[in-house]
């Protein structure tokens, strides 16, 4: 039996989430740091290893640190964000990268089919989608990546110290007791599930991350596109609420 769930409609959630985003961004425009991250640090051999690579859209860039890094790297990259700050802070001629205000899944699904070498995001899946809007999300990144193509992603995991915190509002979505938007968390079997029939792994690790007083656990993970999608994507589950964010 599924959990009940209390969310908004997607409209008024991804309009709080570019609310916050704006907000924070524009009390610190290095709210993630100056650099870019640990994660984007981990997928750069990945995406070297693969020779065809050259393609690569960033989804939930927000001001756009890893999207510029990889195009440092020597990648085609886009980033895509909702809050629209990166888009303002335009890259320098030196950063040959493109940035985008754009609701990320609509972004995916006008792209033409097989356009993409990589498809990169950094805790951007954390972000409080029901699952359907997930499957919606791995649906479009399919498509939009040519077959071999790497889907890499990290998320916050189950595992984390701050799971279960808060209001739960959905299976395995929290909306934090202070100030802040309410966040999905991934286990490994969630992981697989969405992955099922679209996309092998490559390398999957979990990891901690963060200061001594904000401990955060995160996957990092690495897929390949199989290619041809599978005839049926069969039923939706639901995972369980464990205690404890």
């Amino acid at each position: 039996m599924s959990e009940p769930s209390s969310l908004p409609g997607p409209h008024a959630r991804r309009e709080r989430q570019r609310a916050f985003w704006r907000e924070a961004y524009s009390a610190d425009p290095v709210f993630f740091g100056e650099g870019e991250s640990d994660f984007a640090r981990w997928c750069l051999p990945i995406l070297r290893a693969e020779p065809r690579v050259r393609t690569v859209v960033d989804l939930g860039c927000g001001y756009g640190r890893d999207t510029r890094f990889l195009s440092a790297g020597g990648f085609q990259v886009r980033g895509v964000d909702l809050s629209g700050f990166a888009s303002s802070r335009a890259p320098g001629p030196d950063v040959p990268c493109e940035i985008v205000e754009a609701d990320c899944l609509g972004f995916l699904e006008r792209l033409p089919s097989g356009s993409l070498d990589a498809v990169y995001s950094n805790m951007f899946y954390n972000m409080d989608f029901s699952e359907a809007e997930h499957r919606a999300l791995w649906v479009a990144v399919h498509r939009a990546l040519r077959a071999g193509g790497l889907h890499l992603y990290s998320v916050r995991s189950t595992a984390d110290p701050w799971y279960g915190r808060g209001r739960g509002i959905a299976p395995d979505i929290f909306e934090p007791p202070a100030r802040g938007v309410p966040m999905h968390y991934f286990s490994e079997e969630y992981i697989r599930r969405l992955a099922a029939g679209r996309f092998e792994g490559v390398a999957r690790v979990e990891r901690r991350e963060g200061e001594e007083e904000f401990p955060i656990s995160l996957w990092y993970v690495a897929e390949r596109n199989l290619g041809a999608a599978p005839t049926s994507a069969g039923p939706v589950r639901r995972g369980r609420r464990r205690p404890g964010r």
